[in-house]
């Protein structure tokens, strides 16, 4: 070991934005902060203790001279090397040598990843090293970044002050971060909320001035909002509002306008628009680009925009970002996309399900409780879709709602700089980092556990009381001092503590809903009164247990703690979250996860009923819901485990933003209704939805009966083997069955191709398909 305990830390300070006493002062507050090690800031190293020496390559302190033996990075450039001079009888220099000021915030922020801390305090080493380069590298990628926008619907920022904006800007620098986005107000007078410590309008300003201390570039989100339909081509309000926030804001280096969502401005009229705007732009900050993503386009609008930038070639546009909600997949946007524009992804990694990365096949129980934005680290998958589309673009700045996606962040910073880095080896120096040396191996693989929960059905996964199991030790093992302000310690805990919460509670409700239902079965000699009553009794019994009573108590007691220490809204009422789908886990973690209440209001409604005979019928009727006859089939869309006639065109690997094959989605949820609707399989714009039969009876005839429901709302065509069963009909709401008969002819090879085409909306979805002889 390298013992730097006692070392000085030395800079100059003749850089132009004085960056290398701004890295050597980031170094010395995050040692501090971790080993509560004083260490010394000086202008030249002392004969007798050991130096970190902090230098630009055209730079360097007074009197420190570093070997001819080390290769200095490319001058300008944000590549660095850390060199050890370990030579018998003198003290050890590490140099830091970065080509630019900022890449020695990033130099710094490597030699804190690689420094073994010790569990006791005020010690500091490195591992065994001999004399000479103990790491080099530049990044890939230009653009490496995240949002972190201050506005009422994250799930975090709102809540922080500008220290904390700065702590976090810092953690994202250790990792290789260049820039960060935020999400501007226009309006110069509007108001904080209740959690927000200043004003939105301030806050930018004191971010952007932030940001330029660290030479880290600043990006706007800014859609427009602000645009008036009842007089589209009247934008004199709208240029004001920006011109303002492009005077007021002391560093602007891009602007970043999404086509939609929010912000829909035909496609033509916007182009006129944002030239306009980038003018102003330039007046103010001449070197500032201009950025447009087609997201939300239709796929009129989306090729009359490629057919734009071919013909026009409009020199105020720098660049195309591709995000959420784009009806081409990236490579083919790519390609439309004229190569002389600059080309950046920004990919959603906050949000797990009505997104643009869904978990694939995840659990309806997980994504009725933990809903959109929970927190989701999901290490494998993120690293795989950067690469997977990584040579499309120049990097990128992801989307993000608040620190519930914080391991996906840093894995995305990890990749954009080294594609080829292990996810463990990432993982293991964001635990080393933020969890300490002590008990890096298992946060590293803890968060590798956690991700391993969401595999697969969660009725009969052993994985979440394991996980739970591993992070309890790891919380055990931590000093009860130490638990509160790491934030990021209580994120993972309080996950596993909700994956197996979820799961038991799913055993005990869907054992509770089998006993109902055994019981109007087996209570056939009983009248139907009796037996309904006898049901609903069961049914309206506690699912609970005192072990769950215990974990629930637990998990909302770490949900007020995420609060205190880094401002997590988990709730609306307790937190001030913006609504359930904004990482409010509390208000939702309770939600059903079996078919109680719509079999309670069914029994109610049996009971209504005037006759025994009618009782009996709408019993048989609720009991054989998915009852298929002989000769039938049945297909749960929603649920993977359930639809064997659905097509997957491919597999989540080679397609994970789900463009161009069928995918579960969570939308239209009503605690009412049946689980099977509260879920639906979905299909996106042109993508067909299509199932397949085998195996038919060419001797009979075939009915189908579906429910089309989903947040889409979208009108579509059913065609089979060919022919067209009907034209366009939207999804339903209330959630209703519907039939059509299939003409026989269709049915005489043994075999059915069902394919639904989109007409008007988003895309396909589809609940539930019954396809049962006549």
């Amino acid at each position: 070991m390298i013992d730097l305990s006692n070392a000085v830390i030395v800079t100059s300070d003749r850089d132009e934005k004085n960056l290398a006493r701004k890295a050597a002062t980031m170094l010395l507050q995050e040692l501090y902060r971790r080993t509560q090690m004083n260490c010394e800031l000086q202008n030249a190293p002392e004969a007798n203790r050991p130096a970190i020496i902090i230098s630009q390559t055209d730079h360097l302190p007074y009197g420190c001279i570093p070997s001819p033996k080390i290769v200095l990075p490319e001058l300008g450039g944000e590549g660095f090397v850390i060199h050890l001079e370990s030579d018998p009888g003198k003290s050890p220099r590490l140099w830091v040598i970065g080509g630019c000021g900022r890449a020695l915030l990033y130099g710094a922020g490597r030699l804190l990843r690689l420094f073994m801390m010790r569990s006791e305090k005020e010690s500091l080493v490195l591992p065994d090293q001999t004399s000479g380069v103990i790491h080099a590298s530049s990044p890939r990628f230009p653009l490496r970044g995240h949002q972190l926008g201050y506005r009422s619907l994250p799930n975090t920022y709102d809540a922080w002050d500008a220290d904390k904006y700065e702590q976090y800007v810092r953690d994202m620098l250790i990792f290789g971060a260049n820039c960060v986005e935020l999400t501007p107000t226009l309006n110069p007078e509007e108001p904080p909320t209740d959690i927000m410590p200043v004003a939105p309008w301030e806050m930018t300003q004191r971010i952007s001035a932030l940001l330029d201390s660290y030479d880290t570039n600043l990006w706007l989100w800014l859609p427009n909002e602000d645009w008036d339909r009842s007089d589209p081509l009247n934008w004199n309000r709208m240029l004001h509002n920006r011109e303002r926030l492009y005077a007021e804001t002391p560093r602007i280096d891009h602007v970043f306008v999404p086509g939609g969502d929010p912000g829909d401005i035909p496609a033509e009229i916007l182009m006129g628009f944002l030239e306009r705007s980038a003018k102003l732009l330039c007046q103010y900050h001449p070197k500032a680009g201009m950025w447009l993503s087609p997201q939300g386009f239709t796929r009129e609008e989306l090729n009359w925009f490629y057919r734009y930038l071919q013909d026009s070639e409009p020199e105020w546009l720098t660049g195309v970002v591709y995000g959420p909600w784009i009806c081409d997949t990236v490579t083919h946007c790519r390609q439309s996309v004229p190569p002389r524009y600059r080309f950046r992804r920004y990919p959603d990694i906050t949000h797990c399900t009505r997104c643009q990365y869904p978990v694939p096949e995840w659990d309806a129980a997980y994504a009725l409780t933990l809903c959109r934005e929970p927190i989701n680290p999901r290490p494998l998958a993120q690293a795989h879709i950067h690469n997977l589309y990584m040579n499309e673009a120049e990097g990128a700045l992801c989307y993000s709602e608040g620190v519930n996606d914080d391991v996906n962040k840093f894995i995305w910073l990890e990749r954009l700089w080294d594609p080829e880095k292990p996810v463990r080896d990432i993982l293991l120096e964001y635990g080393r980092v933020f969890g300490g040396a002590r008990i890096a191996e298992d946060f590293a693989d803890g968060i590798l556990d956690l991700e391993e929960n969401w595999n697969g059905p969660l009725l009969r996964n052993p994985k979440p009381e394991r996980t739970l199991s591993r992070w309890r030790q790891i919380w055990r093992a931590v000093p009860e001092e130490d638990r509160g302000p790491n934030w990021r310690l209580q994120q993972l805990y309080f996950r596993s503590l909700c994956d197996a919460y979820v799961q038991l509670r799913l055993v005990a409700e869907r054992t509770r809903e089998d006993d109902g239902l055994d019981i109007l079965k087996r209570d056939d000699s009983l009248e139907a009164e009796s037996a309904i009553r006898n049901a609903l009794s069961v049914l309206s019994s506690s699912a609970h247990t005192p072990d769950m009573t215990q974990m629930r108590r637990e998990i909302f007691d770490l949900g007020e703690s995420l609060w205190r220490s880094i401002g997590m809204q988990m709730s609306v009422s307790l937190y001030h979250a913006d609504g359930e789908e904004r990482g409010a886990v509390l208000d939702t973690i309770d939600r059903p996860l079996s078919n109680r209440a719509w079999l309670e209001n069914r029994l109610h409604a049996a009971l209504g009923l005037p006759t025994e005979a009618e009782r009996r019928e709408f019993l048989v009727k609720t009991m054989c819901w998915e009852d298929i006859g002989e000769g039938g089939f049945y297909d749960d869309l929603g649920n993977p485990e359930r639809q064997p006639h659905l097509v997957k065109a491919h597999r989540w690997e080679d397609d994970p933003g789900r463009l161009l094959s069928a995918f579960e989605e969570f939308g239209g949820y009503q605690p009412e209704y049946r689980q099977s609707w509260n879920y639906q399989t979905t299909t996106l714009y042109e993508t067909p939805l299509e199932m397949r039969y085998e195996g038919l009876d060419p001797g009979r005839e075939y009915l189908l009966r579906v429910v089309y429901h989903g947040r889409f709302h979208s009108s579509m065509r059913l065609f089979a083997n060919g022919a067209l069963i009907h034209d366009p009909i939207p999804g339903t709401t209330p959630p209703t069955v519907m039939e059509f008969e299939i003409p026989r002819e269709l049915t005489q090879g043994g075999e059915l191709r069902l394919r639904w085409e989109n007409a008007e909306g988003r895309g396909c979805q589809v609940a539930e398909v019954w396809l049962v002889t006549r």
